[in-house]
């Protein structure tokens, strides 16, 4: 089993490509309004899409807050 960041790759895979993408480029350090032209929504949409994404990740089994298990 994948474990720290190999485990948050792993589950992030299992998730819409979009919502993954924000994930990924918002990990890589880009603005809000990068994260918004590559995924093709507002940017004052990428915050609710972020946390969105966080909690398809918890649904997925993966969580920050413990070490990325459930």
């Amino acid at each position: 089993m994948a474990t720290g960041p190999n485990r948050r790759e792993s589950a992030m895979d299992r998730l819409p490509l979009a919502y993954s993408t924000a994930l990924r480029l918002r990990d890589a350090g880009l603005s809000d309004d990068a994260i918004a032209r590559r995924v093709g929504v507002e940017p004052e949409a990428v915050g609710p899409m972020l946390r969105v994404a966080e909690a398809k990740l918890a649904s997925v089994g993966y969580d920050d807050a413990d070490g990325g298990t459930r």
